[in-house]
This record gives structure tokens, C-alpha cells and sequence, in this order.
């Protein structure tokens, strides 16, 4: 119990030491820390923080948004006029042959 007391209250002074811009030093002598003390616990929960953070590892999976759905055209037909006729996926096969039919009869 003594020993987690201990290194709760130490954890909490070098958070402190490290917001207060004073050297571990002056910090330990203010709190009346042996300084070697100081330095042990600053080395020490410096070394499980970096444990902690190299453990976790890199996420396998990103986040994908997926952008709305566009209809593409699936085949071009150029005519010889130079128009363009864009046939979806979803077209049937009345509609474009009506279409040709129309594009070839003469105005």
C-alpha cells in the first residue's frame, strides 16, 4: 500500500516538476526530495511511459470514407458528327437501340 501511495504521489510531483520549468534539482530541494530520488522516480515513470506508448501497437485499419456512388459511363460511342453518346450500366438494350435509330434518321 505505502510503495503505490509512493509512486502515485511521485508521478504527480514530476507532472508537477515538468509544467514548473525548474530544474529537477531545485524542484526536489523545494519539496524536500532527495535528489537522486527525484531523478530515480523522473527516470523511471519516463521509461513505463515509453513502454506503455511503444506496446500499443499501430492501428491495421484506417477509417475510408467512400465517395458517393457516380454513375460512369460503361461505353462511349462516337458518331461521325463528332457527337458522344455515354451508355450506362443500367441502360437497356430498347433505349439505346432506340436512341441509334433516332440519331440516324435524318432531320
Amino acid at each position: 500500500m505505502i510503495k503505490k501511495r509512493t509512486s502515485v504521489r511521485m508521478a504527480r510531483l514530476v507532472r508537477q516538476w515538468r509544467q514548473s520549468g525548474e530544474s529537477q534539482a531545485s524542484f526536489a530541494r523545494h519539496h524536500q526530495i532527495p535528489t537522486w530520488t527525484f531523478w530515480y522516480w523522473c527516470r523511471k515513470l519516463a521509461a513505463e511511459a515509453k513502454l506503455t506508448r511503444d506496446d500499443v501497437p499501430a492501428p491495421t485499419f484506417v477509417p475510408v470514407r467512400m465517395a458517393a456512388d457516380t454513375p460512369a459511363p460503361v461505353i462511349e460511342i462516337v458518331l461521325s458528327g463528332g457527337e458522344r453518346l455515354h451508355i450506362r450500366a443500367e441502360a437497356s438494350a430498347d433505349l439505346v437501340r432506340a436512341v441509334m435509330t433516332a440519331l440516324r434518321a435524318r432531320c
